[in-house]
């Protein structure tokens, strides 16, 4: 019976608990409620009720959450004139330029701003890579229309690095080679143009090529090793005023000569010879502007995507964006 008893007195109380807590949880006795619904007090009714002791046990501390950023914030890189040695030039056009000064010479480029900074082309957007497991339909021996597959893939890698790095970038997909191959480099001009008048924000100027030369064992490969993985080279092709007008060639020759040094850096190996050759290629439209020629028909795209990667993030590097 005893027991019963305080059964009963111990629903009862806990019952006047539960109605007290709703009656003081609202109005001008809403502090008091809240301070009697606090573990304490409840502990402490209970032991009044039932002469039962309720330890509380704390409970762990929450992790603090980790701000994180895709921007990559850094410093804009810095050249010396000990830094030429990384550099090789084919001088096809007999300029003999002044490595040193032109590496250590200032770039007005920025980057910065949510304005588009940067435009990807490709005046053969048609040019593919050796055939692997991965197959895709050819419109003639490496070249194809699949995106997945062709030039505009690569520049799709770019478009997302430098986008993740807080860059704008508008990435022309346009075919400028098909159907008639004939004639690209003025359908890349009459792009490029058009583009630069939309979007006067644009400073920089990427034409993605990839090589292509035959062999006694077949089609070129290039290659390197990044990371620990087998991936194509890279080569800037830098146009200059011997044929046509181009008055700010050294501008770009000054890009491309930091950009093969912060890339030898990284991965010795990684870069051809730069090509300086007597043609323009377009690269009078913007104000820089390169032709890169990422990897060789006899290369995997996996791998001229590997060299495309270390490209996009020496650009990154580059202007400390």
């Amino acid at each position: 019976m005893q027991w019963e008893q305080r059964n009963i007195r111990f629903c009862a109380g806990v019952l006047v608990f539960a109605v007290a807590m709703r009656l003081l949880a609202g109005g001008a006795f809403a502090p008091v409620g809240q301070a009697l619904q606090s573990s304490e007090a409840a502990s402490f009714l209970i032991y009044l009720q039932t002469g039962r002791v309720v330890r509380r046990v704390p409970e762990p501390e929450a992790e603090p959450v980790q701000e994180t950023t895709a921007q990559i914030s850094a410093e804009p890189a810095v050249f010396c004139g000990e830094d030429a040695e990384l550099v090789r030039i084919d001088d096809t056009c007999g300029r003999n330029p002044d490595v040193e000064k032109w590496l250590t010479e200032p770039l007005e480029l920025d980057l910065s701003g949510e304005a588009p900074k940067v435009l990807i082309l490709h005046t053969h957007t048609t040019e593919s890579y050796a055939q692997t497991a991965d197959r895709y339909e050819e419109t003639s021996p490496y070249r194809t229309l699949d995106p997945g597959h062709n030039m505009i893939a690569l520049g799709d890698l770019l478009t997302g690095i430098l986008e993740e790095a807080g860059i704008g970038v508008i990435h022309d997909r346009n075919f400028h080679d098909y159907p008639s191959y004939n004639g690209s480099y003025n359908h890349a001009a009459s792009s490029t143009r058009a583009y630069l008048e939309q979007y006067p924000s644009i400073e920089l100027v990427l034409d993605l090529h990839r090589d292509a030369a035959d062999t006694p064992t077949g089609q070129l490969v290039t290659r390197c090793s990044v990371g620990g993985e087998t991936a194509a080279q890279l080569m800037f092709v830098v146009g200059t005023d011997t044929r046509l007008s181009h008055p700010g060639w050294e501008r770009n020759l000054s890009l491309a000569l930091k950009l093969q040094v912060l890339l030898e850096q990284n991965n010795p190996g990684i870069c051809r010879d730069m090509n300086l050759t007597k043609n323009r290629y377009n690269q009078h439209l913007g104000a820089y502007a390169l032709l890169v020629e990422i990897g060789a028909a006899g290369n995997t795209l996996q791998q001229a995507k590997l060299a495309a990667r270390e490209l996009g993030e020496a650009i990154v590097k580059l202007v400390g964006s």
